[in-house]
């Protein structure tokens, strides 16, 4: 393993031949061309299975293994967190659906009001629903580009 720059060197090895990587949490043994994670590295060193070597983690920094009902309990729980995140995106969508409708209904509305006969072009009126026909227009193109 490498400790300030030097390589880790088993008994009786002459070189080192361990380097430990932190930023992806693994080691390589160059010497015996074997790498992994901790419960691997354990195990190489202490030259034992994988089992054995995580049983030996647990003992040795006082872990407890989860036993089944809290692996239901929290399958459960993430399950539920599942649904919940699902519930909330559908609600989003519905909202989003709405806002739409909304301002399709209000384009149509204020396009209808320019057209008719009662606005008469660059008047306060027509200028009012000129304005407020861009802005929904507005939205529901930047809406449309969310989805």
């Amino acid at each position: 393993m490498q400790k300030d720059g030097k390589l880790y060197k088993y008994p009786n090895e002459r070189t080192g031949s361990i380097k430990l990587y932190p930023e992806s949490n693994s080691f390589f043994d160059f010497g015996r061309g074997a790498g992994g994670d901790c419960v691997r590295l354990w195990s190489h060193v202490r030259g034992c299975d994988s089992w054995t070597a995580l049983k030996e983690i647990r003992t040795a920094f006082g872990l407890i293994a989860p036993n089944k009902q809290h692996s239901r309990d929290l399958i459960r729980k993430q399950e539920e967190v599942r649904q919940r995140q699902l519930e909330a995106k559908k609600q989003e969508k519905r909202r989003w659906r709405m806002e739409v409708e909304t301002l399709k209904a209000e384009s149509s509305f204020y396009r209808a009001v320019l057209d008719s006969e009662h606005c008469k072009p660059l008047s306060w009126m027509w200028c009012t629903c000129q304005n407020r026909l861009t802005a929904a227009r507005g939205l529901l193109d930047l809406l449309c580009e969310i989805y």
